[in-house]
C-alpha cells in the first residue's frame, strides 16, 4: 500500500490573512493511529502569527466562537431531550386506549 505525505510548508510561507505578517510553526506532534491494516503516523504543526497583538486576537475570536458552538449544541441537547420527553408523553397518552376487540 502506497503512503502519501503531506508536507505542511506551504502554509508557512503564506502571509497572516488578518495583517499580512509571517507565520511560524509554534507546536509540533505526532499521532498514532490504529487502523485496519495497521498503524499510521499523523503529523501535526501549530502555525501561528508572528504578530503578537494579532495572535492574541485571533486567539480571542477563536475562544468566542468555540464558546458559541458549545452552547448551541447544549441547547440542541437539552430540546432533543425534551422532545423525546414529549413524544414519549404523548405516546404513553395513546397507549392508555385499548382495543374494544
Amino acid at each position: 500500500m502506497a503512503k502519501i505525505i503531506i508536507s505542511g510548508t506551504a502554509y508557512v510561507d503564506q502571509p497572516c490573512p488578518r495583517c499580512g505578517s509571517k507565520r511560524r510553526v509554534s507546536k509540533k506532534w505526532n499521532e498514532t493511529i490504529k487502523t485496519l491494516t495497521g498503524t499510521t503516523i499523523v503529523k501535526y504543526s501549530q502555525i501561528v502569527c508572528n504578530n503578537n497583538v494579532c495572535q492574541v486576537e485571533f486567539d480571542r475570536q477563536l475562544l468566542k466562537e468555540t464558546q458559541k458552538r458549545q452552547a448551541i449544541k447544549l441547547k440542541k441537547e437539552a430540546n432533543d431531550a425534551a422532545r423525546k420527553a414529549s413524544s414519549k408523553k404523548a405516546a404513553k397518552k395513546t397507549r392508555k386506549n385499548k382495543s374494544r376487540i
